[in-house]
């Protein structure tokens, strides 16, 4: 047998069965191209994933699933205890696992990993601890808590503005007076884990940021392939590495990098 091939087909018909939103943007995407926001929303075909980027994707979705599974237990035996106890409770709180959010006039949707709200009746006053986890392997790691001259303070601006995407929504449905955002990093290699504080000002960053997608959509529609040119147009791409990542590149005219399926 060669297991490799029969675990890739597998996985490839796994993500076909994923379901998917159309004609939305993606928290997950923030801080993205413009040029790749635009391919999503139109759901442009993107590139085939090789098996290694099946795999790897694949890792980083058990160690969510887990956690999710403890979360879930966190938050029934939570709820049972409060309830048992609803009359002496000054401080009350609210568990949330892979909870939907939606940004609805400027069509984003995105699912975050996990949130706490927290009411306190003694002073009137609520907030929500807003949690998403990401496994990096052991090079992300380092430019995260490895050796200072290692540390990379840019390499996460992206999942910044994502947790900022999540908590606009988190505003909007729960009106919290404060919101915390952390990022709880999974090591691959060690099984470490660490949490990260994250300024409250991505959530504004991320405000911006969707503003101007959504206004790019509105005023180009499907011409963005006429209006947005990589290396010319802002935005096209954010970051150079994106394009040799990106699972659009074979149909983008970009030519920052060598062609590589995503």
């Amino acid at each position: 047998m060669d297991i490799e091939a029969i675990y890739n087909a597998y996985l490839k018909n796994e993500d076909l069965l994923r379901e998917r939103d159309e004609n939305v943007f993606h928290a997950s995407s923030a801080g993205s191209c413009y040029r790749k926001q635009m391919y999503s929303y139109y759901s442009f075909p993107s590139d085939e994933k090789d098996g290694a980027s099946f795999r790897i994707l694949r890792l980083g979705t058990i160690v969510h699933k887990d956690v999710e599974e403890a979360l879930i237990k966190y938050q029934d035996k939570l709820a049972e205890m409060q309830n048992a106890n609803k009359y002496e409770m000054p401080v009350w709180r609210s568990v949330y696992v892979e909870e939907k959010i939606k940004i609805e006039d400027l069509e984003v949707v995105g699912t975050y990993d996990a949130g706490e709200l927290i009411d306190d009746n003694t002073q009137d006053t609520s907030e929500f601890n807003l949690y998403d986890l990401k496994t990096a392997a052991a090079y992300k790691w380092t430019t995260k808590f490895g050796r200072k001259q290692n540390r990379m303070p840019n390499a996460d601006l992206n999942y910044k503005l994502q947790l900022g995407t999540y908590a606009l929504g988190i505003r909007r449905k729960y009106e919290p007076d404060r919101i915390n955002m952390y990022l709880v990093w999974y090591n691959k290699n060690t099984s470490q884990m660490r949490e990260q504080l994250v300024s409250p000002e991505w959530i504004d960053k991320a405000l911006e940021y969707w503003i101007e997608v959504h206004e790019m959509k509105e005023d180009m529609g499907k011409g963005f392939e006429d209006e947005l040119v990589p290396m010319i147009s802002y935005g096209v791409p954010m970051q150079d590495w994106e394009c040799r990542y990106c699972q659009y590149y074979s149909i983008c005219p970009s030519t920052l990098a060598d062609k590589k399926k995503y």
